[in-house]
Order: C-alpha cells, then structure tokens, then sequence
C-alpha cells in the first residue's frame, strides 16, 4: 500500500481523445457532472480484525458512480484517513476502474489503519471517501465521509497470545456448547470480542472444547483482576460468571497485562464518556486516543477500572469526535457533578486550579471509577 498525498484540481480537466493534431480543435469537453458517493458500509460500521483472517474479506466497499459528461473509462481510489482528517495524507485502500466496488482484505485494512497510528486492541475511528478520476484529470472527491470503527492486531510474534473463548448460556449464540463459543481475539495479551448478553450464567475457557480449561470468577479474583461490577459471582456450584446489567450487545475485553476484564455497552464507544487529566494514563491530551474511555456497563451506569496517580487532576469529557483535538468543550468538572446532587468520594475533591477538576487523593494505583446517573454516586473501588 502507499500514501497519497492529494492536491486538488481546481479545474474541470479537458480530455483530448484523438491523437491528431488537425483535430485538437474539436475535441469533445469532458465535464464532471457529479461525484461517487459511498453507499456501503453504513457509517458506524464496527470491524475487530483478527490475523486468523488476515486474507478473507474484511467488507466490500460500494459507491455510486462518479457521471461525466461523455462516455469515459473512470478510475477509482478508496481512501481511509484519521477521523476528522483533511485527507491529506491518506491511505490507499484500493483502485479499480469502471466498477462500484472494492474488496478489502482483513490484512489490508489492518495495515491501512496501523499506518495511520492505529492501536493493536484499541478501537479508533477512521474516515473514507472515494476519489474517482478520468486519465488522471477531471477529478472528484466524495462530498460526504463515512466513519467505520476498526480495533487492529498486531501480527503475531513469538511468545504472543492464543486466542480464548466463552461458552454459556449468558452470551445466546455461543450457549453450553462448543459448538458455537464466542472468540475473544488476542493481540499484545489483550482478548476481545463483541457479544450479545443476557442476564445469565458463562465462563472463560484457554482451549476450544476443552472443559476442563475454564477460568471462573474466583480465578480471575485470585489472579487480581478488577471486573466490572455487571459482572459477579453467579454462585451456582461451579462459580461462573453472571451478567446482571441490561440485556445488549456489549463489548467484552480481558486485559491480562493491566488485569482487567471489562464490558463496554454498544458494538462502539458511541454511548460512552471520557476522561482526560493527568491522574489518568494518557495525561492531558486526546492524541493518539490517549483518553480513557468511560463506557456504560449497564444503563445508567458507567465504570472504566484505570491507574489513577495521586494528587494530579482530571475532568470527565461528554463528547469525543476521534480527532487529536478531542471535545474540550464538552467538559464536566467537580463543580458540575457536585451541584448535580452527586455523592463524591473523599479521595476525589475539587482541584481549585482555576477549571475546578477533580482532584485524585488517593494512593497511585488500579481502582474502579464509577458514576451511577440514576442514584447520583460517584464511586472508587
């Protein structure tokens, strides 16, 4: 794949068609009458690419076509950049000529996206468009973007990580069977998957069909995981785990490095909210999706488990369009949360910096951040 660096035509090319020069004169104009537009994926579009399927299909990319004022061979070029990028410098997924649609292959978007500062494990946000040209002039951009979500791998390397599995009946597709188990992907030693949960029983497995390979909820305990609290004992004689939130799709991630395991509402971080500040990981800046992520776990509720350090500040952030600049105007600080009638832990107190973020007291160290809408509670666990 190569970059593109695209300048654009201000000008309406004229294509000569014969090769005579007595007949320069009456040569015919061609005009571009109107742009290729993107009709499929629809905008939204969640991918989470594995390397098991590096040279399968990832999507099949559609768009109208680009009409011209006389009959021409036209050319196509699929291209992804950062979301909210100018399309400067763009990623090439694809060219092709006279035909509507393009097939990207799982290896090649996750190439694409990596170049582009994607993270192995983490979900970010990309733009297309679709560029169509005649002899290389009389240029046309797609007016419209759409934006997919793409969590990357990275390829696999020694010592990297299998992929594991969940089987029972609180995710329905997969049930107490092997014949269907939800695959987490592994990347970097972080698995995850998408899934559809109900309010019922499941386990963790290292090995398909292997039962004797189950991790229940006192292992994850024991090994010194801090799981979301939809997520409890379902003391059931084998204590496996119990999904207690509201039944929907959710994003399920198990972090063996930071040792986490998560569930997030919704095939995208659509729903979610954001923290940003120097007692969060990424410090004050939303570049390179430093932020953290503050997802739902269950209507109303959201909690993210993170390293916060002692004495520095943050805020929580309502928006986040997927571009380095973030939404600093969508800002909620102490201030905010405590004229709301919220209850706030001692550790967590008004920064007096001159924004009135909130201030961690606490020790460094991995603890559960919670805010509960319907009760109004902020929590530390």
């Amino acid at each position: 794949m190569k970059n593109i660096y695209i300048t654009l035509i201000a000008f309406m090319g004229l294509l000569a068609v014969s090769c005579n020069a007595d007949d320069v004169d009456n040569r015919p104009i061609v005009e571009a009458l109107s742009s290729p537009e993107l009709t499929a994926p629809a905008t939204g579009k969640q991918f989470i690419l594995n390397e098991d399927n590096a040279s399968k299909e990832a999507s099949k990319f559609e768009w109208s076509a680009a009409k011209y004022s006389a009959k021409v061979v036209v050319s196509y070029t699929l291209l992804i950049d950062k979301k909210g990028g100018n399309f400067s410098e763009a990623k090439v997924l694809g060219e092709t000529s006279n035909l509507n649609q393009l097939s990207i292959l799982v290896k090649d978007l996750n190439f694409n996206v990596k170049q582009l500062g994607g993270v192995a494990g983490t979900e970010g946000f990309y733009d297309l468009k679709v560029m169509s040209s005649v002899s290389g002039a009389v240029v046309l951009f797609s007016e419209n973007v759409i934006t997919i979500a793409v969590t990357p791998y990275n390829n696999r390397v020694a010592n990297n990580c299998a992929n594991q599995y969940v089987v029972g009946a609180g995710v329905p597709t997969a049930g107490w069977g092997w014949g269907s188990p939800l695959t987490l992907i592994c990347n970097d030693n972080v698995l995850v998957s998408t899934a559809d949960l109900v309010n019922d029983s499941f386990r963790f497995f290292t090995t398909n069909g292997d039962w004797g390979s189950g991790r229940n909820y006192p292992w994850y305990i024991a090994a010194g995981y801090k799981i979301s609290s939809s997520l409890v004992n379902a003391n059931d004689g084998d204590s496996n785990f119990r999904f207690t939130g509201t039944p929907g799709k959710y994003r399920i991630k198990v972090d063996q490095v930071a040792k986490t395991l998560t569930v997030a509402q919704g095939e995208t971080a659509a729903k979610s909210i954001w923290l940003v500040g120097a007692a969060t990981p990424g410090g004050w800046s939303w570049v390179d999706n430093k932020e953290t992520e503050l997802p739902l776990i269950s209507d109303g509720i959201f909690e993210v488990p993170l390293v916060l350090k002692s004495g520095e500040a943050f805020r929580v952030f309502f928006g986040n369009d997927g571009t380095e600049n973030g939404n600093w105007g969508t800002g909620k600080n102490y201030l905010y949360y405590a004229g709301e009638g919220y209850t706030i832990p001692s550790e967590l107190e008004n920064a007096m910096d001159g924004d009135s973020n909130f201030k961690y007291t606490g020790v460094t160290a991995l603890r559960v951040f919670k805010i509960n809408t319907i009760t109004k509670t902020i929590t530390l666990n």
